[in-house]
């Protein structure tokens, strides 16, 4: 991938596949082109196993691969968040509270809106 590797895309559990949608993919980086900087994934694919062990949503567009969360804070963030809907993002998922080097954006495409805090 133009910006992204292998590693970070793939699940955390050792021997998993990555399975990223291509077409989430393409947004992505179209995403971060346009942002103009760095996108450091703290998560992207997971299998079912991972994605219940990190208390993750039951049918989470993790495992669907078409899902990221990006570490990001600040004055990227606010670029980040103008820009993710003209590119299908319609899961937003924030999490701004404690240490800013916790804190990320969850990006999906699903199929209708959806805003949240963690």
């Amino acid at each position: 991938m133009d910006y992204f590797s292998e590693k970070e895309l793939a699940c955390k559990c050792d021997g998993c596949e990555t399975k990223m949608d291509s077409e989430f993919m393409e947004r992505l980086i179209e995403l971060r082109e346009h942002c103009g900087f760095p996108f450091k994934l703290t998560s992207a694919y997971r299998c079912d196993k991972h994605n219940t062990d990190v208390g993750g949503y039951p049918g989470s567009y993790h495992v669907k691969g078409r899902a990221v969360d990006i570490q990001v804070y600040g004055e990227n963030a606010s670029k980040l968040l103008s820009l993710v809907r003209r590119y299908g993002f319609r899961g937003i998922g924030i999490s701004a509270k404690g240490d800013f080097s916790k804190r990320f954006i969850h990006l999906d495409n699903r199929e209708h809106a959806a805003v949240w805090s963690y």
